[in-house]
């Protein structure tokens, strides 16, 4: 349902109101008519949450809709109460919310419990002064001087006669701050009294970042925070205020793309590619597609940037739907790192320092850089070992409850990192082995070999735990998990990729993809030309890529790739987790075009009755898939005599 769908509803005020109850039942995900008693009429509008009897049970629901007659055939009941003094979901967030869970096979109300905070009843009596701060005319442009086409996009953003929405993939510089790109972007959004902004990034620290560098807009009280770690009363506090157009830019996590802005001009998304931006919860939709779904239904512009660049949004470009925005060669010259990788002399020269995870050039580089300013290390895993395997049979070691074993320090046992059960005598279910050794090394374990190596040179860590936001310039080294990098001071003097092997190596379609995001992240905070050191091939296309500071050119190599093969983002997919026979009888359903790849035994679980399937349709019936699974699902709920069969679109692990 498009915004002006939910308009021409919003339109009629006749007794008969259509809402659509809280529950996650698939067979109750749809409207059910209600009266609008004579007391409460006035107070019912489209989007407002309200009490219903339900199955004898006084429920939540959303008011979807509004007519003079209904197709329901017995009485009706009434409306009990009106929660709240105000319609919690615009014009524009529902038809976002109907979308989402239609592209997604989810239900309504799991969508809407990611859109609408719960509510809060001392937060509604906040007054909201409307917003009437806008940033200065004719924005400085510089900032994306370093970018093909930059200046034109800031451009094409300010102009308020824009009648073709602009849809940019960018990909930072070197060397550069992205939170101030960004800035530049929100500026130019925001010069005159209308357009609003919303800014989606992976976490609390990326939000703080992003509003530091808002100061005139923070001040004038114009920029609202969105974010899950928020307690219920501040949460609902900034959505009211969004809501009642107190502000003009709203600044989050991955919920905060739903935000109830008025006059949205710009959705600006940053490192789309980050786990963080997918709702770990049923229907899982991820915050960059519902990005692109908004900026399709409202007519917004949308700017998603990455450290590198991801395979979706690479499938936007090349289908003419997104332009690409990257740095320019000149650029790239004068301030990309010194990328220094394995060559083939290495391995001639020293096959076992060659396949050391911190090889002897990096221990060299980090020296010399010592000299001048701070040096990071990334580590892929925090922990001391967190996985260990067998020393014969290299068989990933286990506890009986299937969890796997983990070192928590120098000294004692094994542990499991499920269940907390501690090994002390441990025997491989292969080859009755007790010997272990580590598969992984921690970022606790690293932080004390390079205490050995660098006794006199201060070292810090930083990791999810205890995430530092920025360190001075003054020598040290930083060994930080990834994501949790902080920022030096003139940029680090050199940068140390650790376990790029491992990175490239796990079982996933998104390996490759995944392991240059984390080294470019990581290397865009070298200061310009500063060595980067990684110990992988220096043959490997995501090592190339990153020599030559060119994410675009790998991601659209991974594209044609995974187009020949017939694998996202060419295609769309659908996991089906359940009993085999149960995904044989959903399967055996479905009309649209498809292939069934498997079931196999579900690798997340170590159930052997919990099989998953993949269902691939072409990207052109994506979104029939997306219906038919729904309407499936909601048909075997309703029959009460099968189990249930999850279903997850788009899964990230495949």
């Amino acid at each position: 349902m498009s915004p002006a769908a939910v308009r021409e509803l919003r339109a009629g005020s006749g007794p008969v109101v259509q809402v659509r109850i809280d529950s996650a039942v698939p067979h109750l995900d749809r409207p059910f008519d209600y009266l609008a008693p004579a007391g409460l009429a006035e107070q019912i509008d489209i989007g407002s949450r309200v009490r219903v009897r339900f199955a004898g049970r006084l429920v939540n629901a959303v008011v979807v809709g509004r007519s003079d007659v209904s197709e329901h055939a017995g009485e009706l009941r009434s409306i009990e109460r009106v929660m709240g003094p105000e319609p919690v979901l615009t014009d524009q967030t529902l038809a976002l919310v109907q979308a989402v869970a239609e592209r997604w096979a989810g239900t309504f109300s799991d969508v809407v419990r990611s859109a609408v905070p719960p509510r809060h009843a001392r937060a509604e009596k906040a007054i909201v002064p409307a917003c009437e701060w806008q940033s200065v005319p004719d924005p400085d442009a510089s900032a994306w001087q370093d970018y093909t086409a930059g200046p034109a996009l800031l451009r094409r953003i300010a102009s308020a006669d824009a009648e073709v929405p602009v849809r940019a993939v960018w990909s930072v510089a070197p060397a550069s701050d992205w939170s101030t790109d960004v800035a530049a972007l929100v500026a130019a959004a925001t010069t005159d009294a209308r357009g609003s902004v919303i800014v989606v990034v992976p976490d609390t620290h990326d939000v703080g970042r992003v509003v530091a560098q808002l100061t005139d807009a923070t001040v004038h009280r114009a920029v609202a925070q969105l974010t899950a770690d928020m307690g219920p009363e501040r949460r609902y506090r900034e959505f009211l205020r969004i809501l009642r157009g107190g502000v003009r830019i709203v600044v989050g996590t991955r919920a905060s793309v739903f935000a109830p802005v008025t006059n949205l001009r710009l959705i600006v998304v940053w490192d789309d590619n980050d786990d963080s931006l997918v709702d770990p919860q049923a229907p899982y939709w991820n915050a960059r597609d519902v990005a692109a779904l908004r900026s399709h239904l409202s007519g917004c512009h949308l700017v998603v940037g990455s450290p590198g660049r991801s395979v979706a949004t690479q499938q936007w470009v090349r289908s003419g739907w997104a332009k690409s925005v990257a740095p320019s060669r000149t650029v790239i010259a004068a301030r990309a790192p010194q990328v220094r990788a394995l060559t083939e002399q290495d391995d001639a020269r020293d096959a076992a320092a060659a396949a050391a995870r911190v090889t002897h050039a990096a221990w060299e580089t980090a020296r010399v850089a010592l000299s001048s300013g701070p040096v990071l290390v990334q580590v892929s895993r925090r922990g001391y070992v967190p996985a260990l395997a067998c020393q014969a049979c290299r068989t990933p070691a286990r506890c009986e409850c299937g969890g796997p074993l983990m070192l928590r320090g120098r000294s004692g046992p094994p542990a499991c990192t499920w269940c907390g059960a501690l090994h002390g005598a441990w025997t491989c279910a292969q080859c009755s082995g007790h010997q272990l050794r580590a598969i992984t090394i921690g970022a606790e374990r690293t932080v004390e070999e390079i205490g050995r190596a660098f006794p006199q040179v201060a070292i810090i860590s930083s990791n999810g735990d205890h995430r530092l936001v920025e360190v001075a310039a003054d020598p040290a080294i930083v060994v930080a998990t990834v994501g949790a990098e902080p920022v030096a001071i003139g940029g680090y003097r050199a940068v140390l990729l650790l376990d790029a092997r491992a990175q490239l190596g796990r079982p996933s379609l998104d390996s490759q993809e995944e392991a240059a995001r984390r080294w470019f992240s990581a290397a865009a905070l070298a200061a310009p030309g500063a060595p980067v050191v990684i110990n992988a091939d220096n043959a490997l296309p995501a090592v190339q890529a990153l020599v030559r500071w060119d994410a675009p050119w790998l991601a659209d190599r991974d594209l044609s790739e995974r187009q020949s093969a017939g694998l996202p983002p060419a295609t769309r997919m659908a996991a089906l987790v359940g009993s085999s026979a149960d995904i044989a009888a959903v399967v055996a359903r479905l009309r649209v075009p498809h292939r069934l790849l498997g079931p196999v035994p579900d690798p997340t679980r170590q159930d052997p009755d919990r099989q998953r399937g993949l269902v691939v349709v072409d990207r052109r019936h994506g979104v029939r898939l997306g219906r038919e699974l729904a309407a499936v699902t909601s048909t075997r709920s309703a029959e009460g005599r099968s189990r249930p069969v999850h279903v997850h679109m788009d899964p990230r692990t495949v």
